[in-house]
Order: C-alpha cells, then structure tokens, then sequence
C-alpha cells in the first residue's frame, strides 16, 4: 500500500501531535471554546475513502475508530484530550488473486498543552512529553492463512496542520487539513457540564461497544 495503515491511522487519529513545545499559556482564547467537549468525527469515513482511493484495496472498516472523542479546555487555554480507539482493517489484492488483510487494534494517548484560538484558527502547542502517539499492535495475514502479528508505536512527526473552528453555544466543530489521500477531517463536538464529563465519556464509550457492527469477515469480497 502506498500509505501503512499504521501512518493513517496516526494522521488522522492525533492530528496536531506534531506542534510546537510550550510550558505556559501562549495567547487569547475565545470564551466560547472553555469547557468539556465530547463528540465524534468524520475519521471513520475519510479512512475508508482514502483506502479505497488505493487500485489494490478491496476493502476498509473503521466504524470503531475515533469515537467518542474527548477534550476539556480551560480559561487560560490548558487543554487535555483523551485516549481514542484506532481500530480498523484493510485487505488488498495483487495482480495473481492473493489477498493480504491488515488488522489494527491501537489507543491514542492523552495529550496536554494549551491552546490559543481567535478569529476561526487554533493553534495548539504540548507540554514537555505530552504531545500523545498512536500506540498498539497489527496482524497480517496472507492468503495462505499465516499471520504475524507486531507491536508498534507511531510517534509525534513534523507535519504541523492548518486547524480551523467555528464555536456557538454548546457546540464546536474543528476541521484538520491533513493531506491527501486524507483530506479535511472535521470533529463535530457538544459541550457538557465539567462534573459529568468522565460520566458521560464513559456511558457514550459503552454505547458504542454494544452497537457492534461490521467485523471486516467480508473485506476480500
């Protein structure tokens, strides 16, 4: 494949992990953005669209990436986000019929900085260490029926994106330019009350396992 899944799923799971340093707040922040945000993304759909953008990909499943997503932000523009399934699975066939699949099963870690946003754009730096990885493990399996199985680890890069936002009420949207095959990735997010957030991220999480879904048995078809 012309991209890792590995290298996608870290695009578009932590996409502002490569910012600049920062130990103290760096600028303004709109009110708007203060609180504790939870939501979803267009992750899922963009990996999907980019893996079969690919002449060898059959199939692509990542109904269980990127949700829910969770971020507090204070009123000097400390940020924390929290921890993202990335799990998902391609298979691809060469020219002679063998079809490879590709799982992965991985976590976003925790980041933490601060955030200046004014004027529709946010700019995003993280604390010492804190810029967050996509870490976790994949399994190959060829046509024959052998796999292998590894652990991996995808650190923070040098890609730095534009990230755009739109604040009104109890809603915020962020969009990613990430690079083709990827594209804009937006996260659509609602606030709740501070003292229901980890309630609340825990209850969306476990609505989420129970819908169940697609397990990718078909993806070679």
């Amino acid at each position: 494949m012309r991209l890792t899944l590995a290298a996608l799923l870290a695009l578009a799971a932590s996409p502002a992990f490569s910012q600049a340093t920062c130990t103290e707040p760096t600028g303004p922040i709109e009110t708007c953005l203060v609180g504790a945000w939870i939501g979803g993304s267009t992750i899922p759909v963009a990996l999907e669209q980019a893996m079969r953008s690919m002449p060898d990909t059959v199939r692509a499943n990542f109904n269980d990436l990127g949700r829910p997503v969770g971020m507090v932000i204070y009123d000097d523009g400390f940020f924390e986000t929290f921890p993202i399934g990335a799990n998902g699975v391609t298979a691809t066939r060469d020219d002679d019929g063998n079809v490879t699949t590709f799982e992965m099963a991985g976590q976003t870690v925790t980041t933490v900085g601060y955030i200046s946003a004014l004027g529709g754009t946010l700019d995003m730096c993280f604390l010492p260490g804190a810029q967050g990885d996509l870490r976790g493990e994949m399994t190959v399996t060829t046509s024959d029926g052998s796999s292998t199985t590894r652990l991996f680890a995808v650190p923070e890069n040098s890609f730095n994106p534009v990230i755009t936002y739109t604040c009104s009420g109890d809603r915020m949207t962020q969009t990613v330019a990430l690079p083709e095959p990827l594209g804009a990735i937006v996260y659509d997010l609602s606030r709740v009350p501070d003292d229901l957030f980890e309630t609340v991220m825990q209850w969306t999480t476990e609505d989420l396992e129970g819908e169940g879904g697609d397990d990718g048995s078909d993806a070679t078809e």
